[in-house]
């Protein structure tokens, strides 16, 4: 008796290369709308780089002033000028906000590029579930399939 292959067909190969080109093309989706969650943040928060706005160091213009009060003294000593005041001043109530919120800067637009994010390709959920399921039942059959061939070899070395 021979040994019993499966060649994958050409409709498996065919949905294969789709649900890969469905995935990838998923991933560019979502750092597009990451990236631009980036430059947003980077824009409200001032940043100078989108690296800056992801980590928060946005923040360290603070690290001189211990309350809100005390940037307020600046300006009354002309240390800072009234742009650099009001600039701290927002800068100071968004990182208030960032505390409250798990350490993240996030607002409704933040929220609406996250549900972007996760959303990002639910229109092709079904067709890869599809190719998923008929994946699992290839590799179901493969691994049957070997199981068999093993036992006819060994039936064959042992009568």
């Amino acid at each position: 008796m021979s040994d019993r292959k499966i060649i994958p067909s050409t409709e498996y190969s065919d949905k294969e290369r789709e649900a890969r080109s469905i995935r990838r093309d998923m991933r560019t989706a979502c750092e597009a709308i990451y990236d631009a969650k980036l430059r947003y943040i980077k824009t409200k928060l001032r940043a100078r780089s989108k690296k800056q706005a992801e980590d928060l160091s946005v923040f360290d213009d603070l690290t001189d002033y211990a309350s809100k009060r005390e940037i307020q003294d600046a300006y009354g000593y002309d240390i800072i000028s009234e742009a650099e005041m009001d600039r701290l001043n927002n800068l100071w109530e968004m990182r208030e906000q960032h505390m409250e919120e798990s350490g993240r800067f996030s607002d409704r637009v933040t929220e609406i590029l996250d549900h972007a994010m996760n959303c990002c390709g639910d229109k092709y959920q079904e067709s890869l579930a599809e190719f998923d399921s008929m994946e699992h039942q290839l590799k179901t059959d493969l691994e049957r399939i070997e199981r068999e061939n093993r036992d006819n070899t060994y039936r064959q070395h042992h009568s």
